[in-house]
């Protein structure tokens, strides 16, 4: 499988079936947690029990399933890869989904949770190379009331600006929090997968991709396989991974694409699809056929069409202005 590439045309169209046919809402994307930089500040978590279990994300991310008035504490650990001394400061902030993606609230913007949230060390002194663990912990109101919750830890060093004189610069990576408020267990992942569609990346090769809706209350990390079969001449081919590379939010959706090698005959296939996140399966199984590869001058030429005909349309309405405007002039002479 290689790295998805720009969608070209069919596959914009592949995109445009997929969402039509979904009433998800955006896709959640979630990029990886902040690892620790060379020559810079550092924040990772520290591995330990979450309340989520069966989860990879739980190794990078707080993620946890609290009821109103419990509590919890994870360690993390900050670090200083420079050849300086740092002061760095921890502290909890807002978080959000926006539009589907993980959105940070700038500066010390609070939340719910990030109010829920304390650490144990708010500065920590750091000498060239060493690191240093501190606790964060989660404490819920009895009040607290159900749903998804998201914040971000930081560890935030500043300093003043070399060349403006009053502003300072700010550097800061963080941990991301999902906390699901609720009592009993961890809620169970439940997501849906729509049919499989056959489409064509920019450079020409095929592809499969797939929209996976979070119906659960959850964060999902999603992982699964594409085995195609049944094709020309009896051939197969896979299993290929299939990931969507984002965490995926509750009620909220995301295209996932297996980006397949340009020699893969166009079909028909049997294409099975089975995606897993904590311990849930679901399938999809679809008959694809891809769609034939367009030549890149042919892919040129109609962008030349496209463009020559805008160019005729801009002229014609460049014309009949100018017609307008002698046809009022000429009138107003008479008169």
């Amino acid at each position: 499988m290689k790295s998805p590439r720009p969608i070209s045309i069919w596959g914009f169209i592949v995109a445009l079936a997929l969402l039509a046919g979904s009433l998800a809402a955006p896709s959640a994307a979630s990029a990886v947690p902040a690892q620790e930089r060379s020559g810079g500040i550092g924040i990772r978590l520290v591995p330990g029990a979450s309340s989520v279990s069966g989860e990879p994300l739980t190794f990078s991310y707080v993620v946890e399933r609290l009821a109103p008035g419990s509590r919890v504490t994870r360690q993390i650990e900050v670090s200083n890869t420079t050849d300086a001394t740092a002061d760095v400061a921890v502290f909890p902030a807002a978080a959000s989904i926006v539009e589907g993606k993980f959105s940070f609230a700038p500066g010390r913007t609070g939340d719910p949770l990030s109010s829920w949230t304390t650490v144990a060390q708010s500065v920590v002194h750091l000498a060239p190379g060493a690191t240093v663990v501190d606790a964060v912990t989660i404490k819920l109101p009895t009040g607290a009331s159900s749903g998804e919750r998201y914040a971000v830890v930081w560890a935030q060093v500043s300093a003043p600006s070399p060349t403006q004189s009053g502003v300072r610069l700010v550097n800061r990576v963080g941990v991301r929090m999902y906390v699901s408020v609720g009592k009993g267990g961890s809620p169970a992942a439940k997501f849906t997968v729509s049919p499989l569609v056959a489409g064509r990346s920019a450079n020409g090769d095929p592809l499969v991709a797939a929209n996976v809706h979070n119906v659960g209350q959850g964060a999902l990390d999603i992982t699964g396989a594409l085995t195609l079969s049944d094709g020309p001449g009896g051939l197969s081919a896979g299993p290929f991974p299939f990931t969507l590379g984002a965490l995926l939010a509750p009620h909220h959706s995301a295209i996932g694409y297996v980006e397949l090698d340009s020699q893969i005959p166009r079909g028909p296939w049997r294409a099975d699809l089975t995606l897993s996140s904590g311990g849930t399966q679901q399938s999809s199984v679809t008959t694809i056929i891809y769609p034939a590869r367009i030549p890149a001058g042919g892919q040129r030429s109609i962008f030349v069409s496209l463009m020559l005909v805008g160019l005729i349309v801009l002229m014609l309405l460049l014309a009949a202005g100018a017609l307008v405007l002698f046809s009022r002039r000429h009138h107003l002479r008479l008169a």
